[in-house]
């Protein structure tokens, strides 16, 4: 074999690659070196061509470092990504998937994934996916991205917002899917609340004024009602009366949920309410009734519950509406033929606790009873929405109680399951403000109702002419004199004429407001003798019950009028 000349090398050298190639190469070499000894340029080749050699073999050795590097960073970022990311089969079998996708759907591990049958096991309507391996496989392009209901492990359902695409073989057909998943199912949540709180707050507003409206007519209703069966009356006609009084009342208790509802519009004052002492007297009102059907209550009320911001009667209202839901929820086991050994065992089961997590007051309300289905779950917060029979349930209750809730900055939750039962969990705030809260005057309501008074000038404003006629007729009963007016100029015009010793004056009427009647009573030359009464259908904002104070307001009597609330209010001395 003759040497090797200089093109030679570059050729061996250029057919050298991988570890093997280039211990071949150095064979060469060194035996070209050693027949070559005498020949000094041909050394100096050599030399050369190990140094090149050397420069690839580095190069590739880097070449490779910088390729592992890539390979680990792509996996490294695959795996840490918040997104479920995914490689699947066309006949629906995940060849991929990451860390994050193994969580969403609630599974110990990859393996246990990629043993799926994603058509079956995943997809809650398996027709969801077929229609995107066909739309691929007729070579349409697909959305960027679409949303499908996936079931995870535990088999609670998850919408997921999806981005899938295909990826081709050389020959045209579907090697497999990439895709991407996020869960949407708390954010969808999120804006159904949002969406729920808007059409609330409308529907507010128009309930609010409906049930000022209705309050009027029933204030007179149940008024009359009231002084006409104080008298003398035939069984029949006392009978009728007892109808008409107990229907308006039922009425007025509806508009008076309905008040409550549209409360959370309305920016009220808040005081410190203890959790457990409404508990404990709520219970203790229904005790009885649940007792009397069977039903056990049991309260497990956590010591030294800090104190909540809120108003304490519809924190009360809360807990009412969801004991009298409970109740509800437990009628089919009530109504069911008891067996003769349990006489004395009770027929379901109420619980209530108390707690304390971090800074929030727990309220858990739960029931054995019938659960609620998974179609109505979305419903039951929406007024005027419920399963209950005809003229069993205005279907306000839970609406009521949720924008309650959400006006003390709270939040409720609800976990049911059809025939085992439901529970209702809130979350309050703990007060921070150590100061007491001042609340207005509902009425002397310790005032003996026997106490004597001596006869009063009073001055009854209201825009409602059958108010302002019952007023009249009831406190002339008493022996009182009685002016009326139907607006603010007309009772300043009275006023001016003559002294009072009360003045009763609606909160809402046209034109001049109470607030500012009273106002302009008080700065005329005998406006701070008489004692002034605030009368309203409405609910009482912060920015009212702050002008009533400055107006040293005696007494707010809400419509419509319990009597005696209303004489003690008027008549105390």
């Amino acid at each position: 074999m003759g040497p090797l000349t200089h093109g030679g090398l570059v050729a061996v050298v250029a057919l050298m690659v991988g570890a093997a190639g280039a211990a071949c190469a150095f064979a060469l070499f060194g035996a070209r070196l050693h027949w070559g000894r005498r020949n000094a340029a041909d050394v100096r080749d050599l030399e050369k061509a190990r140094a090149l050699l050397r420069d690839y073999i580095v190069d590739r050795e880097l070449t490779e470092e910088q390729l592992q590097e890539s390979e680990e960073r792509y996996r490294s970022l695959i795996e840490r990504a918040y997104y479920g990311i995914y490689r699947s089969s066309v006949d629906g079998r995940f060849l991929e998937v990451n860390e994050a996708l193994v969580r969403m759907l609630g599974y110990d591990s990859a393996d246990e994934l990629l043993e799926l049958d994603i058509n079956k096991d995943l997809y809650h309507d398996a027709s969801e996916r077929d229609q995107i391996v066909e739309r691929a496989r007729s070579g349409m392009p697909l959305p960027e991205w679409l949303e499908v209901k996936w079931r995870r492990k535990d088999g609670s359902a998850i919408t997921v917002r999806v981005t899938a695409q295909p990826r081709y073989t050389r020959t045209g057909s579907i090697e497999y899917f990439e895709g991407i998943a996020e869960d949407v199912t708390t954010r969808h949540r999120q804006e159904e609340m949002l969406r729920r709180s808007e059409r609330m707050a409308s529907l507010g507003t128009t309930l609010a004024g409906v049930a000022h409206e209705l309050n009027n007519p029933l204030t007179a209703v149940i008024g009359f009602a009231q002084i006409m069966l104080r008298e003398e009356r035939s069984e029949e006609d006392r009978a009728g009366l007892d109808t008409i009084h107990r229907e308006a009342a039922r009425a007025a208790r509806i508009v008076k949920d309905l008040l409550t509802f549209t409360r959370r519009q309305e920016a009220t004052r808040p005081g410190r309410v203890d959790v457990n002492a409404v508990v404990e007297y709520i219970v203790s009102t229904r005790r009885y009734s649940l007792e009397t059907r069977g039903v056990h209550c049991i309260m497990r009320l956590a010591p030294e519950v800090p104190l909540v911001a809120g108003d304490a009667s519809q924190m009360e209202q809360v807990v009412l509406n969801l004991l009298v839901n409970a109740e509800h929820a437990l009628s089919e086991a009530l109504d069911a033929p008891r067996s003769p050994d349990a006489e004395s065992s009770p027929r379901g089961t109420i619980g209530i606790t108390t707690a304390v997590e971090q800074d929030t007051v727990v309220v858990e309300v739960s029931d054995t009873g019938c659960g609620i289905a998974p179609d109505d779950l979305t419903r039951i917060w929406d007024p005027f929405w419920t399963t209950k029979a005809e003229g069993e349930g205005t279907g306000l209750g839970l609406s009521v109680v949720h924008g309650i809730v959400s006006a003390h900055g709270g939040t409720i939750d609800v976990n049911t399951k059809v025939g085992s039962g439901t529970t209702f969990t809130l979350h309050f705030p703990r007060s921070r403000d150590d100061a007491s809260k001042v609340t207005p005057v509902r009425g002397s309501a310790t005032v003996d109702s026997a106490q004597a008074t001596r006869p009063l000038d009073v001055l009854v404003i209201d825009d409602e002419t059958s108010i302002t006629t019952f007023l009249s007729q009831y406190l002339g009963s008493r022996g009182h004199a009685v002016l009326t007016a139907q607006s603010g100029p007309q009772a300043l015009t009275i006023a001016r004429s003559g002294a009072f010793d009360v003045v009763v004056c609606d909160l809402r009427m046209p034109g001049m407001d109470g607030l500012e009647t009273m106002r302009a009573l008080r700065a005329l030359p005998n406006g701070d003798q008489p004692r002034y009464i605030l009368s309203t259908g409405a609910t009482m904002g912060a920015a009212v019950i702050d002008a009533a104070e400055a107006l040293q307001v005696a007494a707010v009597v809400p419509k419509p009028y319990d009597i005696e609330q209303l004489r003690r209010a008027v008549e105390h001395a």
